[in-house]
């Protein structure tokens, strides 16, 4: 494990991390994910060095790096910091920038040239930040970490000043830059979806603990609270398994179960069914998207399937 962190424990007036174990491997894209106040970016900081836990400890490559004796600083930790807001020089060209925190002469000579080249922005060396693009900056603010050649990357809401139509761009060049340089990535966000696209394992935080920390596909067609399973979208329940909308199925005629319907929302493109289930003689409240006129019906039928990742 490249980071292990093991019963860390923080507050301020209250608790904003209790007991969190973690663990990261070489090269894997890890993103905290978790409601506005549930501690993920204290997390992150306290990761970084600049907070300091309470409790617990922190190991790097199988190094202490913080427990009840010793508090390393940010600076010896070997960890990048990418900012929100890029915290690029405004008065220095992309080259400056990224040399900035390069201190041996021989790799100053060469590392411009293969960081512009890894993120496809050769001939960009004396351009200013203001003349990039938001995705330009921000692979520029990524590369200027690189060149320190830090062990794991730390990113606190890396796509939240990116307008929207351009996300999904950005994301997919980030997750191709960041595996392509064979660096570990520790994401905070408080957006599913991004966290879904770009991870391959997700912390979920809530109220100050990591309420499951598994796959993707795990947390969401697997989750262990409802309010996890909820905070991933539309999220259906029998007893305590989770059923998602690709795994339901209407039927006109002949199903698994009846249902009968309580409410219908016209959504433009589907409408909003809010149902009632009948399973074993027990009534379930559901809602599903009817995409083919179901909600002129007063009775249908509905069967589950269960995916497998």
């Amino acid at each position: 494990m490249i980071l292990e962190l093991k019963q860390l424990n923080k507050r301020f007036d209250k608790p904003v991390l209790k007991e969190i174990d973690l663990d990261v491997k070489q090269g894997e894209i890890i993103s905290i994910l978790g409601k506005s106040g549930s501690g993920k970016s204290t997390l992150l900081n306290v990761i970084a060095g600049f907070e300091k836990a309470d409790s617990g400890s922190l190991q790097i490559n199988g190094q202490i790096i913080f427990d009840k004796k010793k508090n390393m600083a940010p600076q010896e930790r070997k960890i990048g910091f990418v900012f929100q807001n890029y915290a690029l020089f405004p008065h220095l060209n992309v080259e400056k920038n990224l040399l900035f925190g390069v201190k041996e002469r021989k790799k100053r000579k060469t590392i411009v040239k293969e960081l512009l080249e890894m993120i496809e922005l050769e001939g960009y060396e004396k351009k200013y930040p203001h003349e990039l693009s938001g995705g330009e900056q921000q692979r520029v603010s990524i590369a200027r970490v690189l060149a320190t050649d830090p062990d794991i990357l730390l990113l606190d809401e890396p796509f939240s000043s990116v307008d929207t139509l351009l996300k999904q761009e950005i994301e997919k060049e980030l997750l191709a830059l960041i595996k392509k340089s064979g660096k570990t990535a520790i994401f905070v966000t408080h957006d599913p979806k991004e966290a879904m696209a770009i991870s391959d394992r997700i912390a979920f935080l809530e109220n100050a603990e990591i309420i499951q920390y598994d796959t993707p596909q795990n947390i969401y067609y697997h989750p262990k609270s409802h309010s996890l399973a909820s905070f991933f979208g539309v999220a259906n329940f029998i007893e305590e398994k989770c059923y998602r909308l690709s795994q339901i199925t209407l039927h006109k005629e002949s199903g698994m179960y009846p249902v009968s319907v309580e409410q219908s929302i016209f959504r433009g493109e589907y409408y909003e069914l809010y149902i009632s289930v009948e399973v074993d003689g027990k009534e379930y409240p559901f809602t599903v998207f009817d995409y083919d006129a179901f909600h002129k019906e007063k009775t249908f039928f509905l069967s589950l399937g269960q995916k497998k990742f």
